[in-house]
This record gives structure tokens, sequence and C-alpha cells, in this order.
């Protein structure tokens, strides 16, 4: 299955527009997923959580004036209300904090990034890219969106969801994410939002305003980043709400999961997680893939994303049946890119049966 593409041009409200009105029935099917998302494992009702997005939502329009006229867009085009909206748009912070609570039970994770620098590449070209695991029943998209100043941005998003998570731009700046959670959380700090941050490093030019886009402000909660920049240069962000550790490539490899590499040296705990040793396998074996079989190439990174060792939790991530269904997470999109080339390899689905396609922003 291809993951479906869309084209947005101009404003960001233009933008917001156009992705409303192409994904408005995905968006509607979204906000429902969340919806009882937050309700039956978080907790949360409707109404709790609509109080605290307009909570949110009232900083966030000082914090991201263009970011929110994107959402507005959304809105209107998908006649949905804007704090459903700007509730898909805070659902890290409101989601990821509520769950770390519980994570001593039942909390999902996701995702394997990583990067190989031009030294440990067959073509000396940056690569980058994820496998993005998630509920299995979200909608998502891929969106290249040409700004008013000529900027281009190619993301991986969930429908409703302005401006993209992993991803890269005209500049030669990629993104890959990862969830994470640290004692210190706390969505009610309203930093700036995981998503706006997204935002801001796909705008950016150049590495150190990236950097600056993620480190330049406090957090309300932790995630991790691994941000590339053409022709050779990537790095790992760990970020927490008051701190952060930078983590430079071995050996041409870069690599994170779902779990603080060295918490103490990030100077923040982590929640007691009985499935922490999930994500340090995940982030264990893919490293040893990729040094494994360099010098690499876009060929031999799709058939890494593609392992099965360990599954269902394996690098290609597939339904747990010994999980509640609640709890199930799914290789959502495979991604790899060439960030000299500003080329991209993507897969709607899980990489074992979804093929990869190759989209450019040349």
């Amino acid at each position: 299955m291809s993951l479906p593409h869309f084209k947005f041009i101009g404003t960001t409200y233009e933008q917001g527009l156009a992705h409303g009105e192409a994904l408005q029935e995905s968006i509607a099917k979204n906000i429902d997923i969340y919806l009882n998302r937050f309700e039956n494992e978080a907790g949360i009702s409707k109404n709790d959580l609509l109080e605290n997005t307009s909570l949110y939502l009232s900083v966030l329009q000082e914090q991201g004036p263009e970011y929110v006229n994107g959402m507005n867009g959304i809105a209107e085009s998908s006649n949905k209300e804007l704090l459903e909206i700007a509730m898909l748009n805070l659902r890290y912070e409101l989601l990821y904090h509520a769950l770390g609570k519980k994570l001593q039970s039942d909390a999902v994770d996701g995702c394997t990034s990583f990067a190989v620098l031009p030294e440990a590449a067959d073509n000396k070209h940056l690569l980058m890219g994820q496998n993005w695991d998630w509920i299995p029943d979200v909608e998502c998209v891929l969106t290249t969106s040409i700004d008013t100043d000529g900027l281009q941005r190619m993301a991986f998003t969930e429908a409703g969801i302005f401006g993209g998570k992993p991803g890269m731009n005209s500049e030669g700046i990629g993104l890959a994410v990862n969830g994470m959670y640290s004692t210190a959380d706390d969505w009610a700090r309203f930093e700036r939002p995981f998503h706006l941050r997204c935002y801001e490093v796909l705008r950016s030019k150049n590495m150190e305003e990236a950097l600056h886009a993620l480190a330049g402000t406090p957090r309300s909660c932790t995630a991790n980043f691994i941000l590339g920049h053409g022709p050779s240069r990537a790095v790992d962000v760990e970020l927490a709400p008051d701190s952060l550790r930078l983590i430079d490539p071995v050996n041409g490899v870069l690599v994170h999961a779902n779990h603080l590499v060295e918490p103490k040296e990030a100077g923040v705990s982590e929640p007691l997680n009985p499935r922490r040793h999930l994500s340090e396998f995940r982030h264990k074996r893919m490293e040893e893939l990729l040094n494994e079989q360099k010098p690499l190439n876009v060929k031999i990174v799709q058939e890494i994303l593609k392992d099965h060792e360990h599954q269902p939790q394996s690098l290609c991530r597939h339904r747990d049946d010994a999980l509640p269904e609640s709890q199930h997470t799914i290789t959502k999109t495979a991604m790899i890119m060439d960030l000299e080339e500003r080329k991209m390899w993507v897969t709607g689905g899980q990489p074992c049966k979804a093929e990869f396609e190759e989209y450019s922003l040349n």
C-alpha cells in the first residue's frame, strides 16, 4: 500500500486549508482514535482533554502564530473545531505525559531512528531515517510543502497534524524522531510543543538553526531527535524539559530508540518501565546491523528496516497478541533520506509488506 502523498503550497493558512480539505475523513477518524485513546488509556474525558488543549492553545498562539494559522486552515476546511485540531497537534505532550505516569504497567512505545555518515555510506552521502511505530489505525500521509519563501519541506505526518514529523527540506536538513518519557515531564509547563519544534526544524536552513529550534527554549516533555544536515553533519539530541544531551555518531553510525541512553548524563530520570528492554533491543539490533553491513546503501538499509529478529517486537514492528489490543503498536512507515540528493524512500505501512517509493525535492 502506498502512503498517500499531497502537495501544499502558499501561506501556512493556505497549506492548512488544502490539508483539511484533502484529508477530511482521515482527520475525523484520527480525532475519534485519540479521544478514545485518552479516555481508555489515560483516563482523561473529552471535556477535560479539550479544556487542557484550550489552556495550551492560548500559549501556542503566542509561541507559533504561523503554526496556529496552519491549524486554523485545517479546522476550517475539515469542518472540525479548532480545539479538536489543536488536540491532535498537542497530543504528544498531552498523551505522553499521561502515559508516562502509567509506565510501570502499559505505556506504548515506538520508533527506531538512525543516521549514516558519508564515511559509512557506499555513495559517500549522508543517509538518515527511521521506522515510525505507533497506533495501528491512525491515518498517516506524506506531505510536500512549498512555503512562501520558496523553502520546500517533505515530511511524514498524521492527518490533522500540521507541518510534519520526520522529514527533510530543500536546504538539506533532515529530522528523525523518537518518543520518550522522564519523571520531569509536565504538559502544563506550556513550553513550545513537540510538533511546533518539528515544524521549526524543517524550516531551518542550517544545523545551528535546527538545534536552536530544539534546544533554544525549555520543553514540556522529553523527546529524542536525530538532526542531519547535508553533506556530512548528524547529531542525536536527547531533549528533557530542562536539560539535554548531544550524542555524536560512532564509526559513522548513529542510532536511537525510545529510552534515554544514559539518563544521568541527560540530567533526568526515567519512570520505571518493564518494557525498556524492548527499546534497548531495537537500538542494539539496528546499530549492529548497520555496522555489520558497511558500506551502506539505500537497498541495504531498506532490508535492515524489514528485520524481524524478536518479532513482533522487532525493528519492523507487528501487533503483539500477548498485549491488549489498546496497546498494539505497528510500523506505520519506514523512511530513508539521502540528504545530499534530497531524495526519500518511504513505505505506507510495514516495510516487509509495503514497497519503498521514491520521492524527491529536486
